[in-house]
């Protein structure tokens, strides 16, 4: 689940920052973990010739829907299909992508030479400060009649691209979100070298958990422990009766034996997210606590059972629903059971009710079922999956085995 507060800071500056990266076969979940406070190294970068592959499966997509070129702001899609991870600003900077012809990036030209040492591209065409940056893009443009708008584009520099160039506007974004709905096997490692070092990062912070600390408190151990993991992270952070709120921030709250505590929390590894929640017990747990968890628990395996290429989203949501509801728990699960996670921390495929479109091998996403009861307690079990064809999904984190106690 994506929280809203923490994890929506640190995934926008991760953003900005991260590089997209390929990680070798032999790493993830088997590799042996680093001593205490050392960190593995990060995966190296995809070479150029991935982002060549991409950008031609981009064209060819394009051109089947009748697009001359496609106009890609910075994002992660700018990241994806020319390895260059930006923060939008006023300032035009933008990916044109003729799918009969060249990858053109347009940049001002005081930032030009930053990008030609990142971006993956053909020619880099600039603007001065004192110039009209869509006159310019309109330019490089020349003569091209449909224009395919990424989905993310902002409306504003959406319609003065197209006023500028005098282009019909089409929808790219629906083509960026079906490539990358299916993850390389390079792609799925760097989530799952993401999830390994979220999970170190929360096992971790259990260890530092005592009497009479805050919410805040252990978030901020929790960001820390991410440090000390290579990478920028975080999460929500919530206690006893906080955690049935599924998207609370961490607060005050000091923690008291008994408590149930929910760290829901990820990491970007070269642009890549990981999403991961564990929930467990400070503390003796109460009776209330361990059925509820166990509850959760077959739930997940539930929804993990079922999560196969050919199988539709809303019917895997369904599996591990009707696991809470036959508990009795099921007006207590109040969101859907996954989405799918990759360079952005949501993105497609959102296994929910309505969503019929049959799941692919290579679809990345959580699964996390939860229950939630105001005012008592919330768990939420959230672990990362691959589908694969003919195949039970691949794990990209370490599902834990059993309700974990920790001692107060």
């Amino acid at each position: 689940m994506s929280p809203t507060l923490t994890r929506r800071r640190w995934l926008a500056a991760g953003s900005a920052a991260a590089a997209t990266a390929a990680v070798s076969a032999t790493s993830g979940l088997a590799a042996a973990r680093p001593a205490p406070g050392t960190a593995s190294p990060l995966p190296p970068p995809f070479p150029p010739d991935v982002f060549r592959e991409r950008q031609s499966r981009l064209r060819a997509a394009a051109k089947t829907r009748g697009i001359d070129a496609v106009f890609i702001t910075p994002s992660t899609n700018l990241n994806y299909a020319a390895n260059l991870a930006i923060g939008r600003s006023e300032r035009l900077t933008a990916l044109l992508l003729f799918t009969d012809g060249p990858a053109v990036l347009v940049t001002p030209l005081f930032e030009a030479d930053n990008h030609r040492r990142d971006a993956v591209v053909d020619d880099v065409v600039t603007w001065r400060e004192d110039e009209d940056a869509f006159a310019a893009a309109a330019k490089a443009l020349g003569r091209t009649k449909a224009l395919g708008i990424e989905g993310s584009t902002a409306w504003d520099t959406g319609t003065r691209i197209v006023a500028a160039s005098g282009a019909a506007a089409r929808d790219a974004g629906s083509i960026c979100d079906a490539l990358r709905m299916v993850k390389s096997d390079a792609e799925q490692e760097m989530i799952r070298d993401a999830a390994r070092r979220t999970s170190l990062a929360i096992e971790a912070t259990h260890r530092r958990l005592a009497r009479g600390m805050t919410e805040s408190e252990v978030s901020d151990a929790l960001e820390q422990e991410f440090q000390k993991q290579g990478v920028k992270g975080g999460g929500l952070v919530q206690f006893g009766p906080s955690a049935a709120l599924p998207h609370g921030g961490p607060g005050d709250r000091r923690l008291a034996a008994g408590d149930v505590v929910l760290i829901d929390a990820g990491c970007r590894v070269r642009g890549y997210t990981s999403d991961v929640t564990r929930s467990v017990a400070f503390g003796a747990p109460s009776d209330e606590l361990r059925k509820v968890y166990a509850a959760v628990d077959r739930a997940q395996r539930a929804g993990i059972d079922a999560l196969r290429a050919g199988a539709v989203p809303q019917d895997v949501d369904r599996a591990a629903r009707r696991v809470i509801e036959d508990a009795g728990y099921g007006a207590y699960f109040t969101h859907r059971l996954g989405h799918g996670l990759g360079m952005d921390g949501h993105e497609h495929p959102y296994l929910v009710g309505g969503n019929q479109t049959p799941l692919t091998a290579g679809n990345t996403v959580t699964i996390e079922p939860g229950i939630y009861i105001p005012g008592r307690l919330g768990v939420r079990i959230e672990d990362d999956y691959a589908v694969r064809a003919g195949a039970p999904p691949a794990s990209l984190s370490a599902r834990p085995a059993e309700l974990a106690v920790l001692e107060a």
